[in-house]
């Protein structure tokens, strides 16, 4: 993997078996595509959403680890259910890659209460490309897309000058999936140079 995706991967992933067609997706599923995937992973209208739905802010400083050090704005929101929780965090990225400054708008959702093995699935029945070897690692699984003329095609192959086109139209997405202790997370990240 080239030094630029590796840097790419690094930002998406440090803030962050195909389901039946006919099923219904999870709440956390719902909540991704709704919040994250319609605004473009687009701060302003992914909190405006979250606001209207009565979430609350995270506190100020919540987020303040060397993970964080590329993010040029972030804001998170939670909304607490019973034991459980749910939780958006937004933010741009920036970074100095080989293609030249990248910015990255980043969108993950969380859920306590999600079904890990369930939420993974139906996260690769949306990504509909298989994972990224090079991205994924432990805990976390990773693609990495390109949507064009030539339908959806796994970006990571693409040649240099055509990837730097597709990222120039935006037409490249990160999914993530990630699990911590007691937290399930789906990630949607939109690189722009």
């Amino acid at each position: 993997m080239n030094r630029y995706l590796a840097g790419l991967a690094a930002i998406v992933a440090a803030v962050s078996l195909t389901s039946p067609a006919f099923a219904a997706d999870s709440e956390l599923m719902s909540l991704f595509k709704r919040l994250c995937v319609q605004p473009g992973a687009a701060m302003a209208p992914a909190l405006a959403k979250a606001d209207a739905e009565g979430w609350m802010k995270v506190p100020e400083g919540t987020f303040s680890g060397d993970e964080f050090k590329e993010m040029t704005s972030m804001d998170a929101r939670f909304h607490v259910e019973g034991e459980g929780f749910k939780m958006i965090f937004v933010g741009v990225g920036e970074l100095d890659t080989e293609l030249g400054k990248t910015t990255v708008d980043i969108c993950f959702v969380a859920s306590s209460k999600a079904d890990p093995i369930a939420t993974k699935a139906e996260t690769q029945a949306f990504a509909r490309v298989q994972p990224s070897a090079s991205m994924s690692v432990g805990n976390q699984t990773m693609w990495f897309y390109t949507d064009g003329r030539n339908g959806r095609r796994e970006a990571e192959t693409l040649p240099d000058a055509e990837l730097r086109t597709a990222i120039q139209t935006r037409a490249t997405r990160f999914v993530l999936f990630q699990t911590e202790p007691d937290l399930v997370m789906v990630g949607y990240a939109i690189p722009r140079i």
